[in-house]
């Protein structure tokens, strides 16, 4: 949870600065903004593939417990 808003937390101050930079004329803030922006979608992306791992090795360790029980 806490990696998850702290993720959609770059994305949106990312976005902020980025249009702040462009409208200020500061290519480095823009920058920043941007970079900060890909880091919060990274961080979203890893965070999924994670709850998807988690999700397959559940549902494995489930399919080798009902196979225990049907040869008990």
């Amino acid at each position: 949870m806490k990696d998850n808003l702290r993720n959609e937390k770059n994305k949106v101050v990312g976005k902020i600065k980025e249009k702040v930079g462009d409208a200020v004329d500061d290519n480095e803030l823009e920058l920043k903004g941007k970079l900060q922006s890909i880091k919060g979608n990274i961080g979203s992306s890893v965070e999924d593939m994670k709850e998807d791992a988690m999700e397959a090795v559940n549902d494995l360790i489930d399919k080798v417990k009902d196979k225990k029980n049907d040869c008990d």
